[in-house]
C-alpha cells in the first residue's frame, strides 16, 4: 500500500514540474530563439510509472487444456443371423392295423366230485395194563444218594460262585480306597504288589503284610486295605477268621 502511495506522489510531482515549465515557457516567448533553450519534456504518463516503480508480478501460467478424449469407435453392427431353414415335416405313420381279438377258450367242464368212502366203524379201545416191576430196597438207597450227591455238587458250585463273587467285590471296594503315590507318579512307577490280610469274623481286618512288590507303593496299598474295612460277610461262605492274598495293581492313565 505505502509503495502505491508513494508512485502516486512521485507522478503527481512530475506533472507539477511540467506545468511550472510550460507556463514559464510561455511567459519568456520575447527572448530570441538564440537564447532560449528548448526543453523536451517527454510526458510521463501515471501508468508508465507507476508500471516501473511497481515490481512485475508473475502471472501464473495457465494449465494447459487437457486433451479431448478421442471418440471411441463405434462398433460394426453385426451381420443379422440367416434364418434356419424350417425343417421339413415329417410324413405321417400309417395306423396300424387293430388286432384281431383272440378268440376266448372254452370254458373246462367241471370235474365231478368223487364219492365220500363210507366211515369205517370205531373199534373199541382195548386197555393195556403194563405190570410194573418191584424196586428193592437197595435201588432206593442208592437213588437217594444220587439225589443227595446232585445237591452237594449244586450247593457247592452255588458257593463256589458266591465266594468269587465275594473276593472280586473285595477287591474292586479296595481298588476304590487306592490311591497312586505322587513319588511313584512323578517317576513314572508302575507296579504290582501283593498283599495278604485276616479277615475277622465281625468284618474286621488286621495283620496287614506286603508279600511282595516295590516298596514305594507299600503306604498306599496298607491304607487301601486299611479302608475298606470293615464289611459285611456270610459266615457260610468261608471258615471265618480267614487269610486273603490279593494283587493290586499301579498303572498309570
Amino acid at each position: 500500500m505505502h509503495r502505491y502511495f508513494s508512485s502516486f506522489l512521485l507522478s503527481s510531482a512530475v506533472y507539477i514540474t511540467a506545468a511550472i515549465l510550460i507556463i514559464y515557457f510561455i511567459s519568456v516567448n520575447t527572448f530570441s530563439d538564440k537564447d532560449v533553450k528548448v526543453i523536451d519534456i517527454q510526458k510521463v504518463s501515471l501508468s508508465t510509472v507507476a508500471t516501473k516503480s511497481s515490481p512485475k508480478v508473475q502471472e501464473e501460467p495457465k494449465p494447459e487444456p487437457k486433451p479431448e478424449p478421442k471418440p471411441e469407435p463405434k462398433p460394426e453392427p453385426k451381420p443379422e443371423p440367416k434364418p434356419k431353414p424350417k425343417p421339413k415335416p415329417e410324413p405321417k405313420p400309417e395306423p396300424k392295423p387293430e388286432p384281431k381279438p383272440e378268440p376266448k377258450p372254452e370254458p373246462k367242464p367241471e370235474p365231478k366230485p368223487e364219492p365220500k368212502p363210507e366211515p369205517k366203524p370205531e373199534s373199541e379201545p382195548v386197555e393195556k395194563f403194563v405190570q410194573k416191576e418191584p424196586v428193592s430196597k437197595a435201588q432206593q438207597i442208592k437213588e437217594k444218594k444220587n439225589i443227595s450227591n446232585a445237591n452237594k455238587v449244586v450247593k457247592n458250585d452255588m458257593t463256589k460262585a458266591k465266594r468269587e463273587m465275594f473276593i472280586a467285590n473285595l477287591i474292586k471296594r479296595i481298588n476304590s480306597n487306592k490311591s497312586y503315590p505322587r513319588s511313584a507318579r512323578r517317576r513314572a512307577i508302575e507296579g504290582v504288589v501283593a498283599i495278604e490280610f485276616l479277615i475277622l469274623e465281625d468284618g474286621n481286618v488286621k495283620d496287614i503284610n506286603i508279600v511282595s512288590g516295590n516298596t514305594i507303593f507299600k503306604k498306599s496299598a496298607i491304607k487301601a486295605i486299611e479302608n475298606s474295612f470293615p464289611i459285611e460277610i456270610e459266615e457260610s461262605l468261608f471258615h471265618f477268621p480267614k487269610k486273603f492274598k490279593i494283587n493290586i495293581s499301579y498303572i498309570l492313565k
